[in-house]
Parts: structure tokens; sequence; C-alpha cells
């Protein structure tokens, strides 16, 4: 039986009875892994599982309570007939006495529900929340998340450090920003510089248009990269399903939400032969060294990328850790896992020292102005968006400033090209700092 066909039959049992309850698909939340989730005054009361084959056992439906958080039932819905039923056979499982499981069937579901007291929340404290995230067994952890602590630890209000949505929560957005700047290293000592190579053409593009644009991560250059967070957490905790949760959430109610990479790398690698070659134009290009504004603008977001090493990598280990996981019968969820995945890669791009600027974008209305524009990347044969922000000293959006712009070793006309640079960032009126200049690479020998 088709799965709108058990929608439709559920929807159908709530009649008279809609003011109270309602009958939502999983994926339009990610408090657990059920295929409906079975609302009563606004709040998660049972999650209700369809078995096709009736042969569901307790281990394969996770019936336990970290999966069941804080709601009263979990539902297994069974067909057998071979004909579409009008009801459909339940076996309920009490969340407070699973041995008192039930048989009933939709038409008189409610009925039965209603017979037994849903189980009441365990209020959350900031110490609850706190010794959460505390618990690591990685010294290096424990050192980068406490600045975190601290933070956590010095509110007195819970609804500014979390979003309690009764079985599971969340860090609010700026918690979330201070969890994972703590988590990359960046909380006491973010890059204050950075440096970009890039080929000439992009160099004179942003310069002509005065604009700094930002690719969709749609769009990134290794399509392998946006797959390696994921599939980590997922082997690391397999039985959580977590990364398909989030999936499927961030496709259903965050269709409009964007996220966008500019790629750096940090100061150690400003005339780096192998960088040349892979990201300046083959070192026909030009190498760019920013200064970063102290105070980054909302909704921009910078931190070092985070490595594997020796064959683990303990700030995903962590992540994992929490991912999923209960504190007072509620599950552990990130907002924007999707975007915080981009500062995570494996050990054979570590050499790069890539330092990341995100922009997050709520909704697509930026990309309705004179900022937003669509491209088609013919190299990768993508449609992506892209983001644009002034660079220009007097109406500036955009975090970095110009320090130096470093001509690549066999960039042709050096000399007359560095001139030419000099005109146009001081008539374009471009954001460059006071000790702004343009020279040229130091390597001799690649010619």
């Amino acid at each position: 039986m088709h799965i709108n066909e058990v929608n439709r039959i559920l929807t159908d049992s709530l009649c008279g009875k809609e003011g109270r309850y309602e009958i939502k698909r999983y994926c339009d939340h990610i408090c657990c892994e059920s295929d409906f989730v079975l609302l009563r005054d606004g709040l998660e009361y049972a999650y209700l599982k369809f078995d096709e084959t009736g042969q569901m056992n307790r281990k394969a439906m996770g019936i336990h309570e970290d999966k069941m958080g804080t709601a009263s039932f979990y539902v297994v819905l069974r067909d057998t007939d071979a004909f579409i039923p009008t009801s459909l056979s339940c076996k309920v499982y009490p969340r407070n006495n699973m041995k008192s499981a039930f048989e009933c069937d939709t038409d008189c579901l409610l009925e039965k529900l209603e017979g037994y007291l849903p189980t009441s929340s365990t209020p959350m404290t900031i110490d609850d929340v706190a010794d959460f995230f505390e618990k690591t067994y990685s010294s290096l952890i424990r050192g980068r998340m406490r600045t975190f602590m601290s933070r956590v630890r010095e509110e007195t209000i819970l609804s500014d450090v979390i979003e309690d949505h009764g079985t599971y929560f969340m860090l609010t957005p700026q918690y979330e920003r201070l969890f994972f700047c703590s988590l990359l290293g960046s909380a006491s000592g973010a890059p204050k510089r950075l440096c970009r190579y890039t080929s000439l053409a992009s160099l004179f593009r942003t310069l002509s248009e005065k604009q700094q644009s930002m690719c969709s991560t749609v769009c990134m250059n290794d399509k392998t990269e946006n797959e390696y967070a994921r599939n980590f957490i997922s082997e690391a905790v397999p039985e959580s399903n977590v990364i398909g949760r989030l999936r499927t959430r961030a496709s259903s109610l965050n269709s409009d939400a964007m996220s966008f990479i500019l790629s750096g790398s940090r100061m150690s690698k400003k005339d780096d032969l192998n960088m040349w070659r892979l990201y300046g134009d083959d070192s026909k290009g030009v190498c760019l060294w920013y200064k970063v504004d102290d105070e980054l603008p909302e909704h921009f977001f910078l931190a070092r990328v985070s490595y594997a090493k020796n064959g683990s990598h303990p700030e995903l280990s962590y992540l994992s850790s929490k991912m999923g996981k209960s504190v007072c019968g509620r599950n552990f969820e990130i907002h924007n896992l999707s975007s915080w995945l981009h500062f995570f890669k494996p050990s054979e791009y570590a050499v790069e020292e890539e330092v990341r600027l995100l922009y997050e974008l709520s909704d697509g209305s930026l990309l309705d102005t004179a900022n937003g524009k669509w491209i088609h990347n013919s190299d990768k044969g993508i449609i992506a968006p892209i983001v644009r922000f002034p660079i220009t000293k007097t109406d500036s959006e955009f975090p970095l400033a110009l320090e130096r712009i470093v001509l690549g070793p066999n960039l042709k006309e050096r000399g007359i090209n560095k001139d030419q640079l000099l005109l146009m960032c001081k008539y374009g009126q471009i954001k460059v700092t006071d000790n702004f200049e343009i020279t040229c690479s130091d390597i001799e020998s690649y010619r």
C-alpha cells in the first residue's frame, strides 16, 4: 500500500478531533525515525511507523527511550490484507510501560491512546546542557570547548542557549555558531589574515565589477568533500540515522536556505609553488592577501578547516558522540549541519591549510536583488546561485580587505599589470588596507 494511502487513512481517523490532533509526515520533524508523528495540542504525542510486512520486531523498530524522546507511544501500523483497508491494524507500545503493548486499529487508535496519560517532560537546566557538552575523552576537544562551556555556564536563561522542542533540543543560532567556532579551534585564535589564489581574469572581474562573489556550496571544487563528514557521522552512529533525518528535513523545510563559501588558506601558504600550480592558474594568476575585519557581519562565519590526522578525526568523533544523544529525554540536533560539515575534510587535503568564509542565507530573497545571480558552471555542469558584495571603501559589506596582490611567477607582463591593477584599486575606490601594495612572487625556479 502506498504511503500516501496510509496518510489518508490516518487523517480520516482524526475526523471530528482535528482541533486537538494532527498527523505530520516525519520529514517535518527531526525527533524520530518514524513515518508519521501524531501531535496532540501541538506537541509530539506518538510516533507511528508503517510496517508493510507486519513482521517488525522491537529491535528493528528501535524501541528505547533515546529514540522515543518524551512522546508517549510508539505505534506500528500493519497492512496484512491484499486490498486497501479502510483502517490499519496497530501494535501500540506505551513508552512508560513497554510490556503493556496492545492491539487495535486506526478507527479506535485515538480512543485507546486517550486511556494513557503522556509522560511528562523532565525540566532541563543550564547545568544539564553544560554537562552534556563537557563530557569528552579528548583533551584536545576539552581545551577547545573551554570558551563555549564558560559562556554556557554564565547564562541564567536557558532559552538563550537552547531551543527546547519537547522531544529534541537545539542550540540557538548564536550558540550553535560559538559551538562550531570552538570545535574548529577558532574561538581563541580566529584567523586575522588569509591568502587566496585565483586567476588574473577572476581578479579583474572582481575589481571591475567592484563586487566580491561567493558561490553556493553545491558548486564546490571537490564533490566528494560534501559527503566526507556525513559519511563519518553515519558510520560512527549508524543506528541513529541522524544524517538521513536532517537531510530530509533540510530538503522539505529549508528549500530556500542557502550557504555560500569563499575558500582561502592560512598565511603560511602565501607563496607556495603547489598552491600556485593548483589554484593560481598554474602560476599565471595572482595570490591575494586579505586582512579580516575585527567583527564579522551577521551571517558570516570564518574558520580554519579541520582535517583528519593519522586515521582519526577528533572533532568529528566528538560531534558524532553528541548527535542524537539524549538530555532529559530530548535528543540533541543541529540547525544547520549541512553548512558546518563543509569545515571538515580528509587528511589528503591538509597541505592546503584551508580557511573558509561561510555566508548563510536563510531564504532566497537576496537572489532577487542586484546582489544575487545565477551561473552555469560548464566545468562541473551545475547551475548554481552566487551572492555578490560591494567591496568599495564607502559601502563595503564584505569582511575582508585587500592587503596585497602578489603576481604569479609566470604572469605575463607583470610590470604593466602591476601598474594597471594599482590604478584599478585607486580609482575604483576598492576597500584595501593602509599598507596595501602589489608585489611579485619570490619563486624564480618555476618558468
